[in-house]
């Protein structure tokens, strides 16, 4: 199981199934040095435990000979639990034995117990689907008892189901409804278990900022309980996030206690995890001799209980320390070891890190060659990752969508049924009534189909804006890479051609014709130079990511002698896709007016208010019927893209008089807090 979903286990299962927890209350509160304070003692973890296999051969004696009760089925459950680290065919095997023997004593709460543990092994198994079904039906259960701690209880675990799948706004629907129940019961311990999960969450989906909130809500509840192993991890997550942020003090403290909690515990697997951070934060701070300790540390650990994905991390940490260093060697090798791992273990974001890295390392060799090999294969990885997580959200949304019909036809055959039965009854008695009664049912149900189809229509259509989003989202994403691979990749060869050619023209004596010639093959790689960047200007303009959509339009009109270009209003940045979207629908707009309106003047204008933007293309060109259709894809695209942005996009032209574009697009506020908050 990897590393993520392992933490995830751990910490759901304890907060849907166990109703208190042990916490120890020994604190070291005065630790002074760093890495003397740790003293691994293996013996006492799940690598080596005597005591747990003692304990598994006396339950199994016991089971041999007990009566078929419930005390049997709670046995079974017991023997599922301690198996379920070491042998999950086994363990499998006596959580159907309990859920055999409850439904033969029609006991509930076995039931509950199977599922518990059950569904944990569906998860290590990638069986999501499975555990789902089963969660629902033992929903179902609790809900009839009218249970309202066992259903948030359930729905929490239905949540981790979708989290694993990658159904992160389902899975987020599930945690919200369970975590206002446990606020309502005042179950705060549940909670806190609840907002780590949920930081999980948000650190997957890139949204740092609720990732450190939900981290230090969950971090206020657990400080009540300073030495339970599930704050060390939360602060663990926590130190991360706040070294993200450059607030490196913050989380060495953060880390430092975490080691004083595992220090207690003696838990291996939380030990690689916080010297693996502490590595890290050394790493940021420059600090290469504690950041090379504490990763070998974690090194040692990985590799003792065959962590690859830690072993993985290990080594490309040390690569960059040693490239820190400039030991060339060493640190290629670290490298391709890491890279070993993640390709052998199909650890996806471990392999684009590791290509990333070597990339790195290339350039530091002066390897172009290797440089763009590297990037070219961690930018294909991050592109099929992109389509993969637009696959899994629009199966999300077509799942939501199909659900959403059938409840509507559902409702409204119900409905049907319902009045079909009253009008049977009473119809004899009052035919008047029921002629009227009929029509107004035919009236009912037609507005009602009417409505179901409206809502599927919609449904419907933010299916199809969503993939065209997703479209349009990637062709940022390939115009950036392209603008990126021709400056720094074509741009850094043709500048050391020229730099080649300049050498060998200082060592050289020639004749006056050969001079001309080599100077004109060198105004040729000038002129290269020029056309290469403005080709990757024109992919991706650095002035539109760097300063902006003023500056960016602004310079485009500049360089065509009859444009003019008006900005009104406020000036802060858009969000990045929405300034994109602006800058291609000009430019388009623009280049169609050049190319068709004949000779004439243009003028581009835009408008920014708070929470709308708007901007205006107009020529005095020869015009167009815009009823007509078009061959080109320019306006279609144009429509296409402000569609997917919900904007208003209204196009007046007539013959001999020139034409005028207008768009209007909503501006979101959260874009413009976040900004501001940085």
């Amino acid at each position: 199981m990897k590393v993520h979903h392992y933490l995830l286990s751990i910490f759901l299962v304890e907060i849907i199934y166990v109703a208190g927890c042990d916490f120890s209350r020994h604190r070291t509160d005065n630790y002074q040095n760093k890495s003397d304070l740790i003293v691994v003692d293996t013996s006492q973890t799940d690598l080596q435990n005597p005591s747990r296999d003692r304990k598994l051969d006396s339950l199994l004696h016991v089971a041999s000979t007990a009566p078929k009760d419930t005390n049997l089925a709670r046995l079974f459950y017991d023997i599922g639990e301690l198996y379920g680290n070491t042998d999950y065919q086994k363990a499998k095997e006596y959580y159907l034995k309990l859920r055999t023997l409850s439904e033969e004593l029609n006991w509930n709460k076995g039931f509950y117990l199977f599922v518990s543990g059950i569904e944990d092994i569906l998860w290590s198994g990638g069986l999501m689907d499975s555990a789902i079904i089963i969660q629902q039906k033992v929903l179902e259960l609790a809900k009839n008892e009218k249970n309202e701690r066992r259903i948030a209880q359930i729905l929490a675990n239905i949540g981790i189901s979708y989290h694993y799948k990658k159904w992160f706004e389902t899975a987020l629907n599930y945690y919200s409804e369970s975590l206002s129940t446990f606020e309502r019961l005042g179950e705060k311990y549940r909670m806190a278990h609840l907002y780590y999960v949920m930081a999980f969450l948000y650190e997957e989906l890139n949204m740092q900022d609720e990732n450190l909130m939900y981290c230090e809500r969950a971090l206020n509840i657990l400080n009540e309980k300073p030495d339970t192993m599930m704050r060390a991890n939360a602060l663990n997550h926590y130190a991360i996030a706040l070294a993200q942020r450059n607030q490196f003090e913050m989380a060495e403290n953060s880390l430092m206690e975490a080691l004083r909690i595992t220090t207690l515990h003696n838990s291996m697997f939380s030990f690689r995890n916080t010297f693996s951070n502490l590595g890290y934060l050394s790493l940021l701070k420059f600090d290469l001799n504690n950041a090379e300790m504490y990763t070998r540390k974690a090194l040692d650990i990985s590799e003792g209980f065959g962590d690859v994905e830690g072993i993985c991390i290990a080594n490309r940490i040390l690569s960059k320390v040693e490239l820190i260093k400039r030991n060339f060697a060493k640190s290629e090798e670290y490298a391709r070891k890491a890279l070993k791992f993640s390709i052998d273990n199909d650890l996806t974001i471990q392999k684009i890190k590791c290509y990333q890295h070597l990339a790195n390392l290339s350039t530091a060799l002066h390897d172009f060659r290797n440089h763009q090999l590297y990037e070219a294969k961690a930018d294909s990885i991050e592109i099929t990752l992109t389509v993969e997580k637009t696959r899994i959200y629009a199966k999300e949304l077509e799942a939501k969508y199909e659900t959403v019909k059938k409840e509507l036809e559902i409702s409204t055959l119900e409905e049907e049924r319902r009045l079909m039965i009253w009008l049977g009854i009473t119809g004899g008695a009052l035919l008047l009534l029921a002629l009227a009664a009929s029509l107004i049912l035919w009236r009912w149900t037609v507005q009602k189909r009417q409505l179901a189809e409206t809502r599927i229509l919609q449904l419907e259509q933010e299916k199809q804006l969503i993939a065209t989003q997703s479209v349009l989202d990637g062709e940022t994403a390939e115009r950036a890479r392209l603008a990126r691979d021709l400056h720094d990749g074509l741009g850094s060869l043709l500048t050391g051609a020229k730099l080649r050619f300049l050498e060998m023209k200082q060592g050289a004596k020639l004749e006056y014709e050969d001079l001309e010639h080599f100077e004109n093959a060198l105004m040729m790689l000038d002129r290269s130079t020029v056309e290469m960047r403005r080709v990757a200007h024109h992919l991706m303009p650095d002035s539109l990511t760097r300063f902006g959509l003023k500056p960016a339009v602004s310079d485009f009109c500049s360089n065509l002698p009859s444009v003019e270009f008006i900005y009104y209003g406020d000036e802060s940045r858009l969000e990045p896709k929405l300034e994109v979207l602006i800058y291609r629908c000009i430019h388009e707009l623009v280049n169609n007016a050049l190319k068709h309106a004949g000779d004439c003047k243009i003028i581009v204008q835009i408008m920014q208010r708070k929470d709308s933007i708007s901007f205006t293309v107009q020529d005095d060109g020869c015009g167009f019927d815009p009823s007509a259709e078009t061959k080109g894809m320019g306006l279609h695209n144009i429509r296409s893209r402000v569609a997917a942005y919900n904007g208003i996009i209204h196009i007046d032209s007539r013959k001999g008089v020139g034409t005028e574009t207008n768009v209007e697009l909503k501006i979101e506020n959260e874009y413009d807090q976040r900004s501001d908050s940085r």
